[in-house]
C-alpha cells in the first residue's frame, strides 16, 4: 500500500523560501507543499505557482483554520518566528523554521513549553550543518582523527555594498534591531555559531565578544568576533560580517587538535596531521546544506525520528549570540 504523502505548508514567501521548495521538489513523492502564506499575496502567489499550484493564504491563522497539513516550514522574519511556532504547535503541526529561533530566551522558554506539551516534531533549519565537509569533519572529528581538539574557528563574512553605501532601506526589516532581533549576528552569523557549537559537542560555558558597526548604516553590529570557551575545554573563535569578505586564507571551519588539523570550505576538505608539512585534500561530494536539509525533514516526518538539528540547538544558538551582544 502506498504511503501518502506529507502535506506541508510554507509561511512567510521572501528569498529564502525558493530554496526551501527546491528542496521539497526533489523529495515531491513523499511530500508536497500544498499551502503558502505570505502578508504579500503576490509573494505567496509566486511562491504558490513555484510550488505547482499551492493554495494562497495571507493569514497563517485561517491556513491553521483551513488546510489540512501535517508540518509547516516557517520562513518569516526573524520576530515573527516566536508567534508562528507557538501557532502551529498548538495545532499540533511539526515543525522546520528558519533561524534564529526566536528573538529572546524568555521567548525560547515559551517555544520549549509549547512544544513539549504539543509532542509535535520541531527541526531547526541549520543548513550549513548539511553541508557535505561539514558533515566529513565531523565524522573524523568523532572517529579522532586529530586526537583531542583544543581549537575550533568557523567564520561567514561577505561584504554588503549597499551598507557602504548607506542604503539602510535595502536591508528591508533586517535594518530594525525589533524585528532582526539585533544585528549582523543574530543573522549570518548565525550560521558559523551553530556550527561551531555543532563541531564542539559541548555546551557553553564563557563568551566574549567584540563588535563593529564599521559602515555606520545599521543600529546594530555589522561584524562580530566572538571568543567561546567550553564545558569540555575547546576554545572556539566565530568570524562574522557585512562589511569585508572572508578573509583571504581563511576556512569556513578550522580544528586543531593533539594530533593535527582538518580545515576547509566548500567541497574542499584538508587533513594535516602534526609532522607533516602539507595537507591531504579530500574532495566532498554531496547535496546543497540548504536541500540536504529539507530532505532531512521530510525523512523524520516520514520515520518519526529525531531531527539532527534539534530545538534544543536552536536555544543554545541563540543563547550564545545573546550573550555575545548583550542582549536578552
Amino acid at each position: 500500500m502506498a504511503r501518502k504523502k506529507k502535506r506541508i505548508a510554507i509561511v512567510g514567501c521572501g528569498g529564502i523560501s525558493r530554496v526551501h521548495i527546491e528542496g521539497f521538489d526533489l523529495v515531491k513523492d513523499r511530500a508536497e507543499v500544498v499551502a503558502v502564506c505570505d502578508v504579500n499575496a503576490k509573494n505567496a502567489e509566486l511562491r504558490a505557482e513555484q510550488a505547482g499550484g499551492a493554495i494562497v493564504y495571507t493569514d497563517w491563522k485561517e491556513l491553521i483554520a483551513k488546510e489540512q497539513i501535517d508540518a509547516v516550514d516557517i520562513c518569516l522574519p526573524h520576530h515573527l518566528h516566536k508567534s508562528a511556532i507557538i501557532d502551529f504547535a498548538k495545532a499540533k503541526k511539526h515543525i522546520l523554521c528558519e533561524k534564529p529561533l526566536c528573538l529572546t530566551m524568555r521567548e525560547a522558554k515559551e517555544i520549549v513549553a509549547t512544544i513539549k506539551k504539543s509532542r509535535v516534531m520541531y527541526m531547526s533549519a541549520h543548513n550549513q550543518i548539511f553541508d557535505p565537509i561539514v558533515r566529513k569533519a565531523k565524522e573524523m572529528l568523532d572517529a579522532g582523527a586529530i586526537g583531542e581538539v583544543y581549537y575550533l574557528r568557523t567564520q561567514d563574512c561577505f561584504r554588503v555594498e549597499a551598507l557602504h553605501q548607506g542604503d539602510r532601506d535595502f536591508m528591508t526589516w533586517r535594518a530594525n534591531v525589533k524585528t532582526q532581533g539585533g544585528g549582523e549576528l543574530i543573522d549570518t552569523g548565525y550560521h558559523p555559531s551553530y556550527l561551531l557549537l555543532y563541531l564542539a559537542g559541548s555546551p557553553i560555558k564563557e563568551v566574549t565578544s567584540v563588535l563593529g558597526n564599521f559602515t555606520k548604516t545599521l543600529s546594530a553590529e555589522d561584524s562580530a568576533s566572538v571568543n567561546v570557551k567550553f564545558k569540555n575545554g575547546i576554545i572556539g573563535q566565530i568570524l562574522t560580517s557585512w562589511a569585508f569578505p572572508n578573509p583571504h586564507g581563511g576556512h569556513q571551519i578550522h580544528a586543531i587538535g593533539s594530533l593535527g588539523q582538518i580545515f576547509g570550505s566548500q567541497n574542499e576538505l584538508y587533513h594535516l596531521p602534526n609532522g607533516f608539512e602539507e595537507p591531504a585534500h579530500i574532495h566532498v561530494e554531496g547535496q546543497n546544506g540548504y536541500l540536504a536539509e529539507i530532505e532531512h525533514f521530510v525523512d523524520c516526518l516520514v520515520s518519526r525520528k529525531k531531527p539532527v538539528t534539534t530545538l534544543q540547538q536552536g536555544v543554545d544558538v541563540l543563547e550564545l549570540i545573546l550573550k555575545a551582544t548583550g542582549r536578552s
